[in-house]
This record gives structure tokens, C-alpha cells and sequence, in this order.
């Protein structure tokens, strides 16, 4: 059949039996593998038996050959049972994983194609400039439906409240790397957590800021049916607080406004950023309350405060969770 384009919906896990990945920084700058025998390559694997593809093996490869804990998944190229995926990645920092030590290439994708091109591997040359091309012209319906496509199985399957959540590590790290969240949170009132998941981080906020004396009721909105399912069931008591939604454009039902919103900068592609940020200040955060950041990136990213400022908003506050500085961040504006 030959290497194709692809952009339709990714294929079932049967179909797919090897992936080579281009991977992208937060910089967004190329990275390539040095080896130190055969030159530049990609990251490249087999997917094992009973892998399921885009949420196993798409994590596994990239942090086994390269050191990259991939953020976002894209499917752009395909050759038979071949599969070819550009990742939004860092380098992995943390200690759960196994994970390689190599030395990396990164630079502007043109410069790391003509590389390739270069070194005589055309191949690879050609899967770079595809995959910066498909990144480049990704659509924010593209973007959703590639959040959805690997969060919600991935979510859904989990067996602690914390996987349900998407986080791997056990109720003392949770607490570890998302207390600080409630840094923020200066009184009572209505919490709002934008993308809730499993709805583990809405009663979470409700405990530790009753630690700190303050009485907090929460709300939760998501974009993925099937985790607000979850969540309704896990949290009967507040089913009705709980909805489907993007975060972008989410209005609740009752025009409902909140002492305290949360939301994940990676909720929406990197350009409407600062429309997210906006649309929650003008539209869900009650007038003298407060927008609260994460950012759950780590190694070279910068800090929710630092993207914020950069976006040119006043930051009113920062903290960050315990471990690695930049691992897991929060930041606050006032409305």
C-alpha cells in the first residue's frame, strides 16, 4: 500500500502493529534521537501483545527510546499496519516509568528534516515535514476530538480514583502534586473545576479547604460524556452540579456563576489560550472571585504563572506542588 496521509479517526488497535513518532516540544521545536553508531533517528517500536495502541504503546515507545513523556497524541501517516504520530512531549522527569537516557537533536522541523535528508534517510526526512504540517494545520475540532479519542478510554479504564482522574500515582502523591490548588482559595464559596474527570479533584478541594477552614461547594464540568458519567456515579450527592461541556464556550444551564473556577491551560490548543482564559473571567467567575491555572507539565515547560504573564495577564498568585518545582503549577487572577 505504501506511506499515505491520514487524518481520519485512528485506526482500531488490531490494525496497528509498529509506530514511529516525530515528537515536539513545548518550545515547538523538533526532537530527534542521537545514536551514536547509525546517526539521527526517531522514535520507533513494535506495539506488544495486548497493547491497546494509541494509549499503551503511544506512551510506552516515547519514553523507552527517547525520554518523552508524550501530552498529546496525533495520527498523520500510514504505511499497512505501520502508523505514523507526531506527540506533544517533555522530557520525563519522574520516577514510575521506565525510561531512556539518549541524547536529543531539537531544532525548527525544516532543520531536522534537511538532517535527515542528509544523512540519506528520506523516509524519515518526509515523516517530519508531514507531521509539522498536519500540526500546523490542526483544527480546534481536531484538537477536541483527539483529547476525547485518548482521555476518556484511557480515564474510563482506570482502577483508583486517581487514574480515574489521569494520574498515575497513589492518594498520597495526588495530594502531593494538586493541593496546591487550594493555595488559592482564600474563603468560602462554589468551586467550579473545568474539565473534572472522575470528579476526584471537586471532592478533593472540598476536603483540604475544610483542613483550612474554609467551606467550599463544588461543580464540575467535562467534555468527555463518559467521565461525567462517572463522576455523576461516583458523586451522587452532586450529580446535578455536574455537566458535559467545552471548556472554551461553556455556559452552565443556569447561568451560574462561581467563587472559584479551575482549568488546565491544555484544555484548548495553545493559540486560544488566552480565550480560555477570558471566557472563564467573563463568564464564569463571579464578579470579585477568582480564576484559578494548573498547568501539570514538567521539565523545561514554563510554570502556569509564567504562560499567564505571558499571555499578558496579572497574576495575583502562584504556588506549586510538591517535588519538582515546574512538575505541577497554579497561578490565580482576580476578576
Amino acid at each position: 500500500m505504501g506511506y499515505r496521509l491520514w487524518e481520519g479517526d485512528p485506526a482500531p488497535s488490531t490494525t496497528v502493529g509498529r509506530l514511529t513518532f516525530v515528537p515536539f516540544l513545548p518550545s515547538g521545536e523538533c526532537a530527534a534521537i542521537l545514536e551514536p553508531d547509525r546517526g539521527l533517528a526517531l522514535p520507533a517500536g513494535e506495539v506488544a501483545e495486548g497493547e491497546h495502541w494509541l494509549i499503551d504503546a503511544c506512551l510506552r515507545i516515547p519514553l523507552a527510546t527517547a525520554g518523552l513523556r508524550p501530552q498529546r497524541v496525533h495520527s498523520f501517516a500510514v504505511d499497512g499496519d505501520h502508523r505514523y504520530v507526531w506527540i506533544e512531549s517533555e522530557r520525563y522527569s519522574g520516577d514510575r516509568r521506565p525510561c531512556a537516557d539518549v541524547a536529543l537533536v531539537t531544532g525548527d522541523p525544516a532543520r531536522i528534516a534537511a538532517r535527515f535528508e542528509t544523512a540519506g534517510q528520506p523516509a524519515e526526512a518526509r515523516a517530519v515535514r508531514d507531521a509539522a504540517q498536519s500540526m500546523r494545520g490542526q483544527s480546534d475540532e481536531d484538537y477536541y476530538a483527539d483529547n476525547l479519542r485518548l482521555l476518556e478510554p484511557a480515564y474510563l479504564r482506570g482502577t483508583t480514583p486517581q487514574q480515574g482522574s489521569g494520574f498515575g500515582g497513589d492518594a498520597a502523591r495526588w495530594r502531593a502534586r494538586r493541593s496546591m490548588i487550594v493555595d488559592g482559595i482564600d474563603r468560602d464559596g462554589s468551586f467550579l473545576d473545568v474539565g473534572c474527570a472522575n470528579g476526584l479533584l471537586m471532592e478533593s478541594v472540598r476536603e483540604w479547604a475544610a483542613e483550612r477552614g474554609y467551606e467550599i461547594e463544588p461543580y464540575g464540568v467535562d467534555l468527555a460524556p463518559g467521565l461525567v458519567a462517572l463522576a455523576r456515579s461516583r458523586l451522587p450527592q452532586w450529580a446535578d452540579r455536574i455537566e458535559v461541556g467545552n471548556a472554551i464556550d461553556y455556559r452552565p444551564a443556569n447561568g451560574q456563576r462561581f467563587t472559584f473556577v479551575h482549568l488546565l491551560l491544555d484544555l484548548v490548543p495553545v493559540a486560544r489560550r488566552a480565550d480560555l482564559v477570558r471566557h472563564a473571567l467573563a463568564t464564569l467567575v463571579a464578579a470579585g472571585g477568582r480564576l484559578l491555572v494548573s498547568h501539570y507539565q514538567q521539565g523545561t515547560d514554563r510554570t502556569a504563572a509564567e504562560h499567564l504573564r505571558a499571555l499578558g495577564f496579572p497574576v495575583a498568585g502562584e504556588s506549586h506542588g510538591a517535588g519538582p518545582v515546574r512538575a505541577a503549577t497554579t497561578a490565580w487572577l482576580d476578576a
